[in-house]
């Protein structure tokens, strides 16, 4: 994956954390449903970097397993 993919990735994750959290806490009172909400939110925008990461992480150990 390339640097900017990773950039874009990561604002994309960040600015949900801070929308899952007002949305959590102010939005909804902080009640279960908030928490619900906010769960979906997170796991729709910081989803896709974790799953980058890892899939990178992956990527570099294979390469450094090849290596001698």
């Amino acid at each position: 994956m390339t640097k900017p993919a990773f950039i874009i990735k990561g604002i994309v994750a960040l600015v949900g954390c801070f929308a899952a959290a007002y949305v959590g806490q102010e939005l909804l009172g902080g009640e279960l449903l908030g928490f619900v909400v906010g769960g979906a939110i997170l796991g729709v925008t910081a989803g896709p970097f974790l799953h980058a990461i890892i899939r990178w992480r992956k990527e570099k150990d294979a390469t450094r397993a090849r290596t001698p």
